[in-house]
C-alpha cells in the first residue's frame, strides 16, 4: 500500500517548485491577507484508485442468483475520493463513491483504522463518507457474516481488504491533493433515465402530498465542480436510479450505468489511471430504493441489451452532467462541518412529531416474503413468492427452515412487522444474525448539506427526509441531497403507507413500518445539533464483527490446466486479419484463473496500433469497448481468456494487435507471468 502525507496546499507551479517551498510560501499566503479576501474558499483534494473484486467464480452482488457467477471484466471497478476542508484545515469532509453494491459498515470501520494510521484523527466517522453506487454488477463476499443463509454471499478476507486498500488509497491520494480551490454548485433534470418500479406503493402516498411534485422519481441531478489553480479538476453528482441495466443475465464486472458516466467523462479528460492528479468524475448514488433504469418494467430497456441499455442510461447522465459542470457559477461558501450518530434500530422509540400516530417502536430486523419474490420490473425473484404477500404459509414456513436453516420466526417480530409475512428473522438472536446499529450523518459544505444514510431509500420516503432536515438548518441551506448506501447497508426505506402494500421495497424494510420516522427523527436531531454547533449525545458503539466471520477462501491453489508445448507468449489463431470498422475483434490466449492470485491492481488487456516502428497502447480494460471473459475448454484441457474489442466509433485504420497478461499457477506450486501477444491484424 502506498503511504500518503498530509499536505495543506499545493499550487500549479509544483512541477517547478519543489513541495516544502510551496508549503512556505502557502502559509505566507494565508498569513499576509484575511482568506476571506483570497480567491479560493476552500482546500480540495481528489483522488481514485482501483478496487476491481475477483474476476472469475465469485457470485455478483444485488440479484441474489446463485448462477450468477463471475466470468470476467467489463468496466473496472473504482473508489474515486475528494476531500474539501476549510482554509486552516480545522474541519473536512471526505467523501467517496465506490464502484460497489453496498458499503458494509466493517468496510467503513477498518478504513478508518487505517486513516488513523495515517493521518492520526483527522479522519473519523463523523467526518468521513463512504457510498456505493450500488452497482449489481460486482462480486460479492465482503460482508463479515454472521449467517449461513446466504443473504450477503460469505465473507473472503483477500476480497474485503482490496476494497478497504482501494478506498484508504482514494482518500490518501485526495488528502495529498489537497490544495486551495472553488467548488460550485448546479442543480438541474435528467429525462428518461429512470423510472419508478413500484407506482402502486408510491401511489399509497397521500394525494395531497404525491400533488406537490411533478414526476413520482426525483429527476434532479446536484452536481459539484472542483476547480483550482491549474483548471477544472473533478465533479461529484448525486443522482437517484438504480444500477441494475446489467441484470441477472450478466456475468462481466461492471459500474453498470454510473460506471459508464464516470468512465466516459473521465476518458474524455484524458484520464490514463495511472497519472498522478487526474481528473475525478464521481457519480454518485442518492434515495434510488423504487427507481429502475429498466425503462420498459420488465427488467430491459431502452436498449436492445444490457450493454445497449447501460450505455443510454449512463449517456443521460453525463450529457446532463457536463451540461451543469459548464453552466456551474453559483460557488459554495461557509463552514464545513458535520453530525454523526449510531442508532439501534431493534426497538427504538419512534415519537408521534414523526409517526403522527402516537408513539412507536422499529423492530428486529426480517426479510419478508415479497424480498424474495424481487422487483417483478426488474427481474422477480424466487418462483414461489411475489410482490404483496402479506399472509403467511404454513408451507412455505416449514420449506424454508427446512432449505436454509433458518430459526422460526418469532410472534412478536411478526405482530412488530406487520403486515410482512415473515421469511427470515435476522433481528432478535443474541448476538443477532444481523448487526441492528445503523450510523447516520448530516454533513455541511456552505449552503449544501449532505444526509448519509446505510440505505435504500424510496422516492417518497427520501422526500421526506430532505424536508425533515432542512427545517431544522438556517436559511444558509439552500441544497440538501440524500445520499444513499453510505456507511453500512441496512436493506430500505419506505414510507409508512408504502410499506402496508408489501412490495418488494418494504420487504426489504428490514426495521419495520415505522423505519422512516425513525430516521426522520434521527436527522431532525443531528441537523438540529450541526445548526446550533452543539454536540450529540453518542452513546451506542458498533457492535464489530472483525475476526468473528467464518471465512471462505476465493480458490483452492490448484494448478491452472495447461496443454503440452503450449507457448504462453503467443495466442491462438485469428479468425481472419482484416476488419471492417464497427466489427467485433476477438482474440483467444491460454490463461490462468485470475481470481487464483487476485489482485485488485492487475490489469488483463490492451489494445495497440503500430505507429511508425512502435506499438501504441491504445485501448485496455479500462474502455468501454473492451471485455474479457474466462471459460474452461474441456479437449484439450485449458483455460482460456476471450479478449474483445468493439471497433466501432473513431477507430483509426491501420495495423493492430492485442495483449494479454496474468498469472498462470504451475503444478509444481510456483507461478508464471503471462504475457501474451495476438498475431497482427488490419482495420481498414
Amino acid at each position: 500500500m502506498i503511504e500518503f502525507v498530509a499536505t495543506p496546499i499545493k499550487l500549479v507551479t509544483k512541477k517547478l517548485m519543489n513541495r516544502a517551498l510551496l508549503l512556505f510560501l502557502g502559509t505566507l499566503v494565508f498569513a499576509a491577507s484575511a482568506y476571506s479576501e483570497a480567491p479560493y474558499e476552500y482546500l480540495i483534494g481528489r483522488g481514485i484508485s482501483d478496487v476491481t473484486g475477483p474476476a472469475v467464480g465469485v457470485q455478483l452482488w444485488g440479484f441474489g442468483k446463485k448462477d450468477q457467477i463471475a466470468q470476467g471484466v467489463h468496466i473496472r471497478q473504482k473508489a474515486r475520493a475528494f476531500i474539501i476542508a476549510d482554509s486552516k484545515l480545522n474541519k473536512r469532509i471526505a467523501f467517496v463513491s465506490v464502484d460497489i453494491g453496498s458499503i458494509e459498515h466493517h468496510i467503513t470501520l477498518e478504513v478508518l483504522d487505517r486513516l488513523q494510521e495515517q493521518f492520526g484523527d483527522q479522519y473519523q466517522i463523523d467526518n468521513v463518507i463512504l457510498s456505493a453506487t450500488h452497482t449489481h454488477a460486482a462480486p460479492t463476499g465482503y460482508w463479515h457474516s454472521r449467517t449461513d443463509l446466504g443473504l450477503d454471499g460469505g465473507f473472503y478476507p483477500e476480497h474485503f481488504d482490496n476494497i478497504v486498500g482501494g478506498i484508504v488509497e482514494a482518500i490518501g491520494k485526495a488528502n495529498q491533493d489537497l490544495q486551495p480551490g472553488n467548488i460550485a454548485i448546479n442543480r438541474g433534470r435528467v429525462e428518461n433515465a429512470g423510472i419508478n418500479r413500484s407506482l402502486t406503493a408510491y401511489d399509497k402516498n397521500p394525494e395531497s402530498e404525491r400533488q406537490k411534485y411533478a414526476d413520482a422519481i426525483d429527476k434532479d441531478m446536484t452536481l459539484l465542480k472542483f476547480t483550482d489553480a491549474s483548471g477544472d479538476i473533478g465533479l461529484l453528482n448525486w443522482l437517484a436510479v438504480h444500477p441494475t441495466s446489467m441484470t441477472f443475465f450478466n456475468r462481466l464486472i461492471s459500474g453498470d450505468h454510473k460506471g459508464y458516466a464516470s468512465l466516459t467523462v473521465e476518458r474524455a479528460k484524458g484520464v490514463t489511471y495511472v497519472g498522478r492528479d487526474e481528473f475525478v468524475a464521481a457519480f454518485a448514488q442518492s434515495n434510488a430504493g423504487d427507481v429502475t433504469p429498466n425503462l420498459n418494467l420488465d427488467n430491459t430497456g431502452p436498449g436492445k441489451d444490457d450493454f445497449d441499455s447501460t450505455k443510454i442510461i449512463g449517456q443521460r447522465q453525463v450529457e446532463a452532467a457536463l451540461n451543469l459542470f459548464a453552466t456551474a457559477n453559483e460557488l459554495l461558501k461557509g463552514s464545513i462541518d458535520s453530525r454523526q450518530i449510531y442508532l439501534d434500530l431493534s426497538q427504538f422509540e419512534v415519537t408521534d412529531e414523526f409517526t403522527g400516530e402516537g408513539t412507536h417502536y422499529t423492530c428486529p430486523s426480517a426479510y419478508g416474503y415479497s424480498f424474495a419474490g424481487g422487483s417483478t420490473e426488474d427481474g422477480g425473484g424466487h418462483f414461489l413468492f411475489e410482490e404483496g404477500m402479506t399472509e403467511q404459509s404454513v408451507f412455505l414456513d416449514f420449506l424454508i427452515r427446512w432449505l436454509t436453516g433458518a430459526p422460526k420466526w418469532t410472534a412478536a417480530v411478526k405482530q412488530c412487522q406487520s403486515p410482512k409475512a415473515i421469511l427470515f428473522e435476522t433481528g432478535s438472536s443474541n448476538p443477532p444474525l444481523q448487526s441492528q446499529i445503523r450510523s447516520v450523518t448530516v454533513a455541511r459544505i456552505g449552503q449544501l448539506a449532505i444526509v448519509a444514510l446505510p440505505a435504500e431509500v424510496t422516492t417518497m420516503a427520501g422526500r421526506r427526509l430532505r424536508q425533515t432536515v432542512k427545517a431544522q438548518l438556517g436559511e444558509w441551506a439552500s441544497y440538501v441531497v440524500l445520499a444513499g448506501y453510505s456507511n453500512g447497508y441496512a436493506g430500505y426505506v419506505t414510507t409508512p403507507e408504502e410499506y402496508d402494500l408489501q412490495q418488494y421495497e418494504a420487504g426489504h424494510t428490514l426495521h419495520g413500518r415505522w423505519t422512516l420516522p425513525a430516521y426522520q427523527q434521527v436527522v431532525a436531531e443531528l441537523a438540529t445539533a450541526l445548526q446550533n454547533d452543539t454536540a450529540v449525545d453518542q452513546q451506542i458503539i458498533y457492535d464489530d464483527w472483525r475476526g468473528k466471520s467464518p471465512t471462505l477462501q476465493l480458490h483452492d491453489g490448484s494448478p491452472d490446466p495447461l496443454p503440452d508445448g503450449v507457448a504462453l507468449d503467443r495466442a491462438l489463431p485469428l479468425d481472419k486479419k482484416t476488419y471492417s470498422t464497427g466489427e467485433v475483434v476477438i482474440t483467444r490466449f491460454y490463461s490462468g484463473n485470475p481470481t487464483a492470485q487476485y489482485n485488485r491492481n492487475d490489469y488483463f488487456m490492451s489494445v495497440e496500433m503500430r505507429q511508425g516502428d512502435v506499438w501504441v497502447e491504445i485501448r485496455n480494460d479500462h474502455d468501454w469497448s473492451t471485455k474479457i471473459r474466462w471459460h474452461e475448454e474441456k479437449k484439450p484441457k485449458a483455460l482460456i481468456a476471450q479478449l474483445s474489442w468493439d471497433t466501432a466509433g473513431n477507430t483509426t485504420a491501420g495495423q493492430y494487435r492485442m495483449k494479454h497478461t496474468g498469472l498462470l499457477t504451475l503444478s509444481d506450486g510456483s507461478i508464471k507471468r503471462i504475457v501474451a501477444t495476438s498475431d497482427v491484424f488490419t482495420i481498414d
